[in-house]
């Protein structure tokens, strides 16, 4: 039986829910290290998950074991949505959550969710606006796969990943390079080489997995950037 949770601690209570409420549900609250799965490939697509504490990665991997990271889950953020399309979609999780740090996690029962948002529109109308801003999210990730080179792609997502970071209140990105690299759809070493020229361009400042973007000079790189690929094209 799952416990009812419904007040965040004062020390918790700078940040806001992807989807305001949600923890006024039923809940149960589990803490994951580092590296460990959250849920796994084929898992049952039963739940939601709220980012409690950390943060968390979702990945899909090939046949081949090339792995992909679909997105980075900060305080406050929703992951394992995809289970909402029920017999309409996913029923086996098709991706693979995976604590990125010490991860707090609320788990809740879609039975749970339904009940709920069968008598509050708020709920629903909270979870489709964010849901349809995940599928925005998805569609310019698979537009900058298709169309940017590495630099731009890289550039992209620092930026991203910086404000995403700053919403959940932490200072800078903290990726490796093989994160990184599964990130954009690239590779470690590129990665390196990319991240030892935007340093010594001042687009970003990083030591030992912390980075520390540069935001209004990456924004002109892309800029400038967009205006060479305009002239040239």
């Amino acid at each position: 039986m799952m416990s009812a949770v419904t007040h965040l601690k004062q020390e918790d209570q700078t940040w806001q829910l992807s989807i305001p409420n949600l923890l006024n549900l039923p809940h149960i609250e589990k803490t994951f290290w580092r590296g460990m799965t959250v849920y796994g490939v084929e898992d049952s697509a039963t739940q939601l998950y709220v980012v409690l504490k950390g943060r968390v990665m979702v990945r899909r991997s090939s046949a081949e074991g090339q792995q992909k990271i679909l997105s980075l889950r900060y305080r406050g953020d929703i992951f394992g949505e995809l289970a909402l399309t029920g017999g309409l979609g996913e029923t086996r999780r098709s991706d693979e959550a995976v604590a990125l740090d010490t991860t707090r996690v609320a788990i809740i029962r879609l039975a749970d969710f339904w009940q709920a948002a069968r008598r509050d529109p708020v709920l629903l109308q909270s979870t489709l606006q964010y849901v349809t801003r995940r599928l925005a999210e998805a569609q310019r990730q698979i537009e900058s796969l298709v169309f940017d080179h590495n630099h731009r792609r890289l550039a992209r997502a620092l930026v991203e990943l910086s404000q995403e970071a700053a919403r959940a209140g932490e200072s800078s990105v903290r990726l490796t390079h093989e994160e990184l690299a599964e990130l954009i759809g690239s590779t470690r070493e590129v990665v390196t080489g990319m991240m030892i020229e935007f340093r010594q361009r001042g687009l970003i400042d990083y030591k030992r997995g912390d980075i520390r973007p540069s935001l209004p000079r990456l924004h002109q790189f892309l800029e400038e950037d967009a205006g060479v690929l305009a002239k040239s094209a």
